[in-house]
């Protein structure tokens, strides 16, 4: 039975008039959106972290929660080199991207969420992953964890002694149960893990694969590792984590106060700014921050008859599509010497058809599509039923829309 205490419902008015006291919040929403709103509602409360001069109080939270199905990717990540968002969506699962940076993840109920904020001056990101290991092996002690350099957990082989070990080095046979990320600002800082207990090894790994392979990008791209649970119960883990949670909260707290809070879906605005919450609910859930976000990017790609291709992708939308090689079709003798004194590759006026169809238009299959069809319609009108004149036309669309499906 794991600890629990009373949630008493309270305005977050009275309690912003108070001296805070430091919590453990348990979000009882599986909703990986609600979830990331309540969480950053604490990050931007640089009032809540706020060390008084002099005072031994250090002002710290920490929050646990479990997702529905879902894949998160971090700030800097390409939403489709991480992910397949066709397949995630088909499975009816979310596609969330968390602000800060690290790899992409799977959460299910299966992998527990755990974040930590404090007031940056204090703040110890190995201290917060010894803490875990810590009370993991305390509790279970045929666990064998080791803390890597990158503030992740290892479960490694029962043979190895941890006091042998090069702390800047995974070692062999090695297997990943925690991933971090963190996010600082001057004030404050945000260090959050999952630990992964029993989730589907299997979905993890389906999912976690890029819909489209050929994108060149500088966005972070995430660190293939071995990964395994750490098989307990989770009810005990839960039990364990929130009484070692309370009392390393406790040796910070103003006169020993701590205190675990259940959160439950819509009473969020009991413990934070209400219209603060919703703001960053809405802003998780829109298109333009999960896919918009993307860095820019490049998908290079081939016709069946040798024109060689670039699209050129920024905010989640088609900036332009280049021609940098392959055959050259209907350009005129001005296009070509042009070409020749300036060195640049002469492009079809067909790729000019395309670019007006296509740039700004969203990296979703229907939107390309549509915008392809009425290229396709006027290719038709001009063709006169004759025989398509316009074949490598046709190539060019059809690599386009075969691309597309990937979105």
């Amino acid at each position: 039975m794991f600890l629990s205490k009373v949630c008493v419902t309270r305005g977050f008015s009275s309690l912003a008039t108070k001296k805070p006291i430091n919590r453990i919040y348990w979000l009882a929403s599986g909703d990986i959106f609600r979830n990331l709103a309540f969480e950053v509602c604490f990050y931007d409360n640089r009032a809540r972290y706020a060390v008084e001069e002099g005072s031994q109080y250090r002002p710290a939270d920490m929050l646990f929660w479990r997702s529905d199905p879902c894949v998160v990717i971090g700030r800097n990540q390409n939403v489709w080199l991480e992910s397949s968002p066709r397949e995630i969506e088909g499975r009816g699962w979310q596609l969330a991207r968390r602000m800060s940076g690290g790899g992409a993840v799977f959460h299910d109920h299966g992998n527990l969420n755990i974040s930590f904020l404090e007031a940056k001056k204090h703040f110890d990101r190995q201290k917060c992953m010894e803490f875990l290991r810590d009370s993991l092996m305390k509790r279970w002690p045929k666990l064998n964890i080791f803390v890597g350099s990158r503030y992740d957990l290892w479960l490694l082989p029962d043979d190895l002694s941890l006091a042998d070990l090069d702390p800047s080095k995974i070692p062999e046979g090695a297997k990943k149960i925690s991933g971090s990320a963190s996010r600082f600002s001057s004030k404050i800082g945000l260090h959050h893990c999952t630990l992964l207990f029993n989730t589907s090894l299997t979905s993890l790994a389906s999912v976690l694969q890029p819909a489209v392979p050929e994108i060149m990008s500088r966005a972070s791209k995430s660190i293939q590792s071995e990964v395994t649970n750490i098989a307990v119960p989770e009810e005990e883990l839960k039990s364990t984590l929130f009484n070692a949670g309370l009392e390393w909260l406790k040796m910070g707290a103003r006169d020993g106060q701590v205190e675990l809070v259940t959160v439950n879906p819509g009473e969020e605005g009991n413990w934070v700014d209400a219209g603060t919450f919703e703001r960053n609910l809405t802003n998780f859930q829109s298109w333009d921050w999960v896919y918009g976000d993307t860095p820019k990017f490049t998908i290079p790609m081939e016709a069946d008859d040798g024109t060689v291709l670039c699209l050129h992708c920024e905010k989640g939308r088609i900036a332009k599509l280049e021609q940098t090689g392959g055959p050259i079709i209907d350009t005129s003798l001005l296009q070509r010497f042009s070409s020749a004194i300036t060195g640049k590759q002469p492009t079809s006026p067909w790729v000019d058809k395309l670019n007006e169809a296509l740039v700004g238009k969203k990296l979703q299959f229907m939107e390309i599509h549509e915008a392809l069809m009425e290229v396709e319609t006027e290719l038709s009108a001009k063709s006169d039923g004759l025989k398509d004149p316009y074949e490598h036309v046709s190539q060019i669309i059809d690599r386009l829309r075969g691309m597309a499906t990937c979105f």
